[in-house]
């Protein structure tokens, strides 16, 4: 279980109840896709920082860079020789301007950040139904195994009552009751593990899809079957190339960081500032006039200019571009080991064809009939009864790992969560 997953589980157990009302009872594979996207915090918490971008693109479109300002003061005036009185009253207002087109590109380096953002609920949403789909192959490997078990069991308890029955006849031996018994504890054992297999996948799958993990009201239906993936290994490269959320996001930041580049070397532009004042001066004497304020720009150290703040920004823009050629390469590798994967779990799910498992499991009901007529021994049935076993369970491993290697390389190519909705 993953740390993650864990948490989730903790966080749903301390919160009973939850869930979309339409995910419970039987899902099918799309259904459980979909309730886990609807009901995970992870999805909605990177939904809620595409809210929180949006109102920093609203702040990015504001006209003025600052809000104007007005100032009025008032004076007693006396004259020195005449002692006449008077109040004087000034009053100013100031606009800042910009004029170097700092808000076009800030609302540049807005719609950047905002597009990244949009890739991580991309990225989110895959890997939550990544997880999803992989417990419900678990969980249905999980009750086929237990199926078979208890199917199986039935034949073992019935040898092991007839070796029983022989050892008091004087026609068996103690020692073949007890191998008989051997193989009915190691059924039961597996029973036991079947089960808690189960209960651990479905407590899980019930965390992703909102429902509490020590109540789920949940059962999942369909098949051991792979998802529909195609393994052509340059156009599942391709796709993963141009769809993979991280490649998006890296391509993302680094166009955020040399528009916020951009966005430091306008502000190196002083902005004017607009002022226009009206004062009552003197002994009732009226002034009007206004005029322009130009800032000092003055060179690093001793100013600001933004120097420190371009060099950091073209930096992260090299970082991102080498994240990005990372992720590449990453990509690229997980594409090509998810298909070499598929296609060894593929043929080694071909191994285990139909007619031989359904033989086996004939094989399996028979033993005890066979024994009973002595035709064969205990022994022998005991050995014939646990290599068919081994090969039925072997099978539903097999499928179980065929499908969940599908998972993986729909995620790996970006086809997720889409193939299955």
């Amino acid at each position: 279980m993953s740390i993650a997953s864990l948490v989730l589980v903790m966080s749903f157990a301390a919160a009973p109840g939850s869930g979309s009302p339409g995910c419970r009872g039987a899902l099918a594979a799309g259904e459980v896709v979909r309730c886990a996207l609807a009901a995970s915090p992870g999805v909605r918490a990177a939904e809620y920082g595409l809210e929180a971008i949006a109102g920093r693109k609203l702040a990015a479109r504001t006209v003025l860079p600052s809000n104007p300002q007005i100032q009025v003061t008032a004076a007693a005036r006396r004259g020195l020789w005449n002692g006449d009185r008077d109040t004087n009253v000034y009053g100013q207002f100031s606009q800042e301007i910009e004029i170097a087109g700092q808000r076009r590109k800030r609302v540049r380096v807005a719609d950047a950040e905002h597009d990244a953002q949009r890739r991580r609920v991309d990225a989110v949403r895959r890997e939550v139904a990544a997880e999803a789909l992989t417990l419900y192959f678990e969980l249905i490997a999980a009750r086929q195994q237990r199926v078979m078990v208890e199917r199986m069991a039935v034949g073992a308890a019935t040898m092991q009552e007839l070796a029983g029955v022989s050892a008091k006849a004087g026609l068996g031996s103690q020692f073949g009751v007890d191998i008989a018994a051997t193989t009915v504890i190691r059924l039961h054992q597996q029973q036991i593990e079947a089960t808690r297999r189960i209960a651990g996948a479905t407590a899980l799958l019930a965390g992703l899809l909102g429902q509490d993990p020590a109540r789920p009201e949940l059962e999942v239906v369909g098949e051991l079957a792979p998802l529909a993936v195609p393994e052509d290994m340059s156009v599942l490269a391709e796709r993963a190339l141009a769809r993979r959320a991280e490649l998006d996001v890296a391509r993302a930041e680094r166009e955020v960081q040399l528009r916020q580049a951009e966005v430091y070397r306008r502000m190196r532009a002083p902005n004017p500032s607009l002022i226009l004042y009206g004062q009552r001066d003197g002994f009732n004497e009226r002034v009007l006039g206004g005029g322009i304020s130009l800032p000092i720009t003055l060179p690093a150290p001793l100013g600001r200019s933004y120097a420190g703040e371009i060099a950091e920004t073209r930096a992260r823009a090299r970082q991102a571009e080498a994240e990005l050629e990372r992720l590449q390469r990453v990509v690229l590798a997980e594409v090509a080991g998810a298909v070499k994967t598929l296609q060894a779990r593929r043929e080694e799910s071909s191994l285990f064809d139909v007619d031989r498992l359904r033989r086996a499991e004939e094989h399996i009901s028979a033993l005890a009939q066979e024994m009973a007529t002595g035709r064969v021994s205990i022994r022998e049935a005991v050995l014939l009864q646990q290599t068919f076993l081994d090969l039925l369970a072997a099978a539903i491993e097999a499928r179980r790992a065929h499908a969940v290697a599908s998972v993986e390389l729909a995620r790996a190519a970006g086809l997720l969560p889409e193939i299955v909705q």
